[in-house]
């Protein structure tokens, strides 16, 4: 028996959820057995319908969110992973004492460990203090306030599961960041680097018979140049320069957005106020990321703050060219670890300008499948069944 907990819904659409998704799917192809420990549904959270059927073998288990209930409410229980969190460990610890716990989120660490698990695994995936002071430093005082209270107290909880798992991040930028969060005695505890996996049955190149296909499908413009972003709304993914950089771009190029998030107002008032309510397409988000990569020409991560940037293999799988920012324009991603930069075309400083050379020539070089086809690194590096061999062993 394997336990995976994570802090969303088991069928929530996201990039932390489709890799707990994807290692249960392995988990259930080697006939193994797992369950899934989870929050259930909120209210106005995406749920991938798709995804509600669990693969044979694993089970589901879910705890009430409590992030609704006052905070002065929750403090007392938050050392321990929460109030209705760690009951559910305890249960599990009963039954599977010797079971391997791997999680995504840092309150399940707290939570498995209360409960008496003493080899808890923890694929971390992000720093909760550099992650939200990327996203939301900017509002009235107060709302400021109450994020660097909320900075505050989840930082120090994610330093303690840092002190009470075994450690893995998917970037040397993401162990650098653990390291310095950790005290200085416990700077040189292990930190294993591991690689995420890619579905290629799911993420490969598109004939030209069928992205147009996909393009009638999703109503996408059928003869322009599609810019495609997939990914949360939020100030983090640097969103304002995708937005300025396509003003100075032919009226034929156009942006697609697939994702939702806070930052969907702020954008849309910068797309009217550029004028480009009929070059930006906003889609919302999708179960099925692959038929917007397959459908599309280019691909931007745009993100200020990226621990990894799994949309890029994504596109690049597909046969994307991809534009991002490079780290020398003053960057915290770990785009140019992935060792696809014969793929990527990036922008030296962090401004629209530079963005927008970057996209063009991602689209001069044009959608490509030669090369994600015959390029072994997919298959010999990204595989969830390799990630999972390495989080159990």
């Amino acid at each position: 028996m394997i336990i995976f907990g994570n802090r969303a819904h088991y069928s929530a659409i996201g990039g932390v959820e489709n890799s707990i998704r994807s290692l249960l799917k392995v988990v259930s192809d080697r006939q193994s057995r797992a369950i899934m420990v989870c929050r259930e549904p909120i209210a106005n959270e995406s749920l991938d319908v798709a995804s509600m059927d669990l693969p044979s073998g694993i089970e589901l288990m879910t705890f009430k969110d409590e992030y609704s209930t006052h905070p002065l409410l929750r403090l007392p229980y938050l050392p321990g992973g929460g109030k209705s969190l760690p009951p559910l460990y305890s249960e599990l610890f009963a039954q599977y004492p010797d079971a391997p716990v791997v999680v995504r989120h840092h309150m399940h660490v707290l939570a498995a460990h209360r409960a008496g698990f003493r080899d808890v695994r923890y694929l971390v995936p992000s720093v909760s203090i550099n992650q939200l002071r990327a996203e939301q430093m900017e509002g009235p005082i107060l709302r400021r306030l109450s994020l660097f209270i909320h900075m505050a107290v989840d930082g120090w909880l994610q330093v303690r599961a840092f002190k009470l798992a075994k450690l893995y991040v998917f970037s040397v930028s993401m162990e650098e960041q653990v390291r310095q969060r950790l005290p200085r005695l416990r700077q040189n505890v292990p930190i294993n680097k591991v690689l995420p996996g890619i579905d290629l049955t799911r993420f490969k190149p598109a004939t030209e018979q069928e992205r147009s296909l996909l393009r009638q499908r999703l109503n996408l413009p059928t003869e322009d140049k599609l810019i495609l972003f997939v990914g949360r709304f939020v100030q983090a993914k640097g969103l304002q320069y995708l937005l300025s950089s396509m003003a100075s771009m032919p009226i034929d190029y156009k942006l697609i957005l697939v994702g939702e998030g806070e930052f969907e107002l702020a954008m849309r008032t910068q797309v009217k106020s550029l004028s480009l309510d009929d070059r930006v397409i906003f889609a919302g988000s999708t179960s099925r990321p692959e038929d917007y990569y397959r459908a599309c020409d280019s691909f931007v991560m745009s993100s200020t703050y990226e621990p990894l940037g799994q949309t890029i293999l994504e596109a690049a799988a597909c046969g994307l060219r991809v534009a991002a920012f490079r780290a020398q324009a003053g960057v915290d991603t770990a785009t140019q670890e992935l060792g696809l930069d014969e793929m990527i075309h990036y922008a030296d400083n962090l401004t629209a300008a530079s963005l927008r050379q970057a996209i063009t020539l991602s689209l001069e070089a044009s959608v490509t499948t030669e090369l994600a086809e015959s390029d072994q690194l997919f298959r010999s590096s990204f595989s969830w069944e390799t990630l999972l061999a390495t989080l159990i062993e």
